[in-house]
């Protein structure tokens, strides 16, 4: 039976619904007369990330040895220097509005229907230290750090994102660079304005984590028309006041045997809840009162004889703007465990398969650039894998094995598929 082209197949999806190229060659280019078109450096840059080359220089040697030849045809080809230069002078809100009309073409074909919990749509918001360096190159555009006591300077580059966190795969909704002097707290207030400005209903509820226990953000949140469920540590005052009404008295709800991806095994992880709940706290400066959760877990892991081989006690708590009668307890619990999943996160999704933290450039204008190619790439090669490849059985296959499948389908193309002036594959 024939094998599949994955590249040629992924290229004629990106094109037939989300138009891909008719948008790539929108994008406003202040180069002056460049040799190699700004469409043909950022396909590059797609294609090479799903493929599985993931820094300038390899995508550079894949094209000396001939690897993109069959995907374009009559087109300069751009060098490592030429990719990051090209980069710089790349217009980012032409950038990003790729991004955001990839996110609102999905949701108004309804691919995104499934990524629920419990029926609610969830976006997890979160920080990141992608990538640092001891040499001076980010200069005034990064976050200094001294170590050692001040016998080392360390100077970082740092980001912010949302994803949805449900089933199936998590779409990234935004990826933006943290400013140096800008905190992640003031970063995250901008960034969920921005969400509101791109992506009208996007979601139900926000997650976070304790960093994120403030009032400032939860009022931006809830001034957005946004619920957030947050993580708390437990020497916060709010949880002592909580602690106070739930000390020394019978859980409200208890489960056993749960597993918060809905799963159908019995194997693997698992978890006994008792969950105290407790609403109508007022809290620092905080527009509405809050509700408290403290959940009692116990994990167990579970082997092929059912035989539970490791088990530990933990207490968890639990800040929301929803009340009891708007989520329960149980799925504010769920929507907080699936965020705080390692497999669900994005950021170890990229750093782990796709090289994220590497360091592509100094210049935090390409810095950004890449974070919304990356973006683009993520989104579009996930779309491919769970609404195109519907029939994908993913007991069989892994995300990961489609990098190799999508290198081995550059390489055997039977023709071009982009060149100048083309608009769709």
């Amino acid at each position: 039976m024939k094998t599949k082209n994955h590249t040629l197949g992924c290229y004629q999806y990106c094109n037939r619904v989300y138009d891909l190229i008719q948008k790539l060659e929108r994008i406003e280019d202040k180069r002056v007369h460049p040799s190699v078109k700004l469409p043909t450096v950022i396909l590059v840059n797609l294609f090479s990330l799903m493929s599985g080359l993931h820094n300038f220089k390899t995508m550079e040697d894949a094209i000396k040895d001939g690897d993109f030849d069959k995907f374009f045809e009559d087109t300069n080809l751009p060098s490592a220097d030429t990719i990051s230069y090209a980069l710089k002078h790349t217009d980012l809100d032409d950038l990003r509005q790729i991004a955001v009309d990839t996110i609102q073409k999905a949701r108004y074909n309804k691919s995104l229907n499934a990524n629920t919990i419990e029926g609610l749509k969830v976006v997890a918001i979160d920080g990141s230290n992608v990538f640092s360096m001891e040499s001076e190159k980010l200069g005034k555009n990064a976050h200094k750090y001294e170590h050692n006591e001040g016998k080392s300077i360390k100077y970082h580059e740092k980001m912010i994102a949302a994803s949805y966190v449900g089933e199936g795969f998590a779409p990234i909704l935004k990826m933006e660079r943290i400013e140096a002097g800008e905190g992640e707290l003031t970063a995250a207030k901008k960034l969920v304005r921005r969400l509101n400005r791109d992506h009208h209903q996007y979601c139900d509820v926000i997650v976070v984590d304790s960093l994120y226990i403030n009032a400032p953000f939860i009022n931006t949140c809830i001034r957005n028309n946004k619920d957030v469920v947050v993580r708390v540590k437990q020497e916060n005052n709010l949880i002592k006041d909580a602690e106070g009404l739930t000390k020394n008295r019978e859980p409200d709800h208890i489960y056993e045997g749960i597993n918060p991806g809905d799963k159908k095994r019995t194997t693997g992880t698992f978890y006994d809840l008792k969950i105290w709940d407790e609403e109508n706290f007022n809290w620092s400066d905080v527009d509405k009162p809050l509700r408290v959760l403290r959940v009692e877990e116990r994990k167990k892991v579970v082997n092929k004889d059912g035989e539970i081989v490791k088990e530990e006690t933990t207490t968890h708590y639990f800040a929301t703007t929803m009340e009891k009668i708007q989520l329960k307890a149980f799925t504010a619990w769920k929507i907080a465990h699936r965020r705080w999943d390692e497999e669900n996160s994005v950021f170890h999704w990229l750093k782990t398969h796709w090289n994220f933290d590497h360091v592509f450039s100094s210049d935090p204008h390409v810095i950004q650039a890449m974070y919304y190619i990356y973006l683009i790439a993520y989104n579009l090669f996930h779309l491919y894998i769970y609404r195109n490849l519907r029939s994908f059985d993913f007991k069989k296959g892994t995300k990961k094995s489609f990098l190799r499948r999508f290198y081995k389908g550059l390489i055997l193309l039977n023709e071009p598929l982009y060149y100048p002036g083309a608009s769709s594959g």
